[in-house]
């Protein structure tokens, strides 16, 4: 006999355990009056049991348990190694580029305006806006920064003050 051509899905679905519980009440019911059903339900039975996955060892069950976090380890790790990889290949460019600079254009190293084409001379700073500020206006700056007052003492009149170091502003530079 063969099973009811309306009851074939269901009697597969029923043999996978994927039917509900109210729709498999149903099926159940019909397959008390449908010897056909009943052959046809075995058969998917016995199908369905040769195509199952053995159960998992301990062991399996273990390393299916640990996938996440392993895979999440090994994500964090490549992401780490690129971030590197990254870094490094930009410092190499910048490497190069400063090398490149350096020695294919001529006095590209040398600051503008030093060097032996260019004597280091010393000009007078121009003037600026703190000797035309009045003495309350100081007063009230110096107030806010929380300093003790200046006094009205200029560098240039200090006699002696460039005999204290032993070295040539030019040198420095």
């Amino acid at each position: 006999m063969a099973a009811c051509p309306d009851q074939e899905e269901r009697l597969d679905l029923h043999a996978a355990g994927a039917l509900e519980d109210d729709e498999a009440l149903g099926l159940i019911q019909h397959l008390e009056g449908c010897e056909g059903c009943r052959q046809a339900l075995a058969a998917s039975v016995e199908l369905l049991s040769l195509v199952a996955l053995p159960a998992l060892s301990p062991q399996e069950k273990t390393e299916l348990q640990e996938l996440p976090r392993r895979t999440l380890s090994e994500w964090r790790r490549g992401a780490r190694r690129q971030g590197l990889g990254l870094k490094t290949l930009g410092a190499l460019v910048a490497t190069a580029a400063a090398v490149t600079l350096v020695l294919l254009v001529p006095g590209a190293w040398r600051l503008p305006g030093l060097g032996p084409e260019a004597p280091v001379t010393a000009t007078a700073a121009p003037a600026t806006d703190v000797e035309e500020l009045d003495a309350e206006t100081m007063a009230a700056i110096e107030a806010w920064a929380g300093l003790e007052p200046l006094d009205a003492v200029r560098l240039e009149d200090s006699e002696g003050w460039d005999e204290e170091f032993d070295f040539d502003v030019g040198e420095t530079l």
